[in-house]
């Protein structure tokens, strides 16, 4: 039991208070209740608690971190994409506490294809294209251009319902053309991309997108700042969504990435300065700390503010 803090919970947005019990979370609420049930609960010291982070497309190679270093930036999950040999590696290596669903590579292959019935994969969009049969799998497509994306999302069409059904995803490393935003909405197929480049987020949103993140950051705060601040930001419950239970939902956990009653013991616990509610403006950023709006305070992502500090990982809080 932990007391003293904020916890970032959507079934009660001024909770200072989080118990667990056999991995789960049993207890979300005030500091009063839990001291009630657990006099020895551990005192957070106005720290903040979060579902953990998911880093939700991590490909594979040099330059990529490990997962060591995805939970001290305060990943807890990591969808991981690249060869077989790699994605092995990767696993044996990774702490732990880092939950990791893999995306081993296939080819062209219609035996390889034909091999993965529900099973997940991923797929460069070229050899996606050349695939003769559709696989009933869940397969990460890798884009890598905004006509390539065009191609795969005609070939997505034809098969609509398989490709909702199985699961596929799109991993989008460019900045995204506002053309393709409607057709990305209706798709019902989830998209994962970098807010660090630009990227048209409030319309891809209003559209209906599933949306997610991957990381290029040192920091997964940095790489929600990055999706509220400019021209098409959102606002910060939007992005942090987008960091935490929207990915758990893209990999077909929809329960996943919320802290209350019954949900996994999924949570970080980090050092903030202040926490604020953060309306996307595309003139200003708008901060509030009004307790009257019932909406469960983030850490305020200003530029001049400092972005959050992990303190520790779930049961080691």
């Amino acid at each position: 039991m932990y007391f003293g803090g904020d916890v970032y919970s959507s079934v009660d947005p001024f909770a200072t208070a989080l118990g667990t019990k056999d991995g789960k979370v049993s207890f979300i609420g005030s500091d009063e209740a839990a001291l009630a049930l657990e006099p020895d609960a551990i005192n957070l010291d106005g720290d903040f608690l979060t579902p953990g982070f998911v880093h939700a497309g991590l490909v594979l190679g040099e330059g990529a971190p490990d997962g060591q270093r995805l939970l001290d930036f305060g990943f807890t999950h990591a969808h991981i994409l690249g060869t077989a040999a790699a994605v092995e590696d990767f696993r044996a290596n990774a702490p732990s506490e880092l939950a990791i669903i893999e995306y081993p590579e296939i080819g062209t292959s219609a035996t390889a294809a034909s091999d993965l019935i529900d099973d997940r994969a991923s797929i460069a969009a070229a050899d996606f294209l050349a695939l003769h049969d559709m696989p009933e799998t869940a397969l990460y497509i890798r884009v890598e251009s905004n006509p390539r994306l065009g191609e795969v999302l005609d070939r997505v069409r034809e098969h609509a319902a398989l490709a909702q059904r199985s699961g596929y995803r799109l991993l989008l490393d460019f900045s995204v053309d506002e053309e393709f935003v409607p057709p990305l909405g209706y798709s019902g197929i989830a998209i994962t991309l970098d807010p660090a480049q630009a990227q048209p987020l409030a319309q891809l949103l209003s559209a209906g997108a599933q949306v997610s993140w991957t990381d290029s950051q040192d920091s997964p705060w940095a790489t929600v700042r990055s999706a509220v601040v400019g021209e098409n930001g959102i606002g910060a419950r939007a992005a942090f969504n987008a960091a935490t239970r929207f990915a758990h939902r893209a990999a077909g956990n929809p329960d996943g990435g919320v802290l209350a009653p019954g949900a996994e013991a999924d949570y970080v616990r980090w050092q903030v300065d202040r926490l604020v509610v953060q309306v996307a403006d595309a003139r200003v950023a708008a901060w509030s700390t009004d307790p009257r709006s019932g909406t469960p305070g983030l850490p305020e992502l200003s530029s001049d503010v400092a972005l959050p500090t992990r303190v520790s990982l779930g049961d080691d809080a």
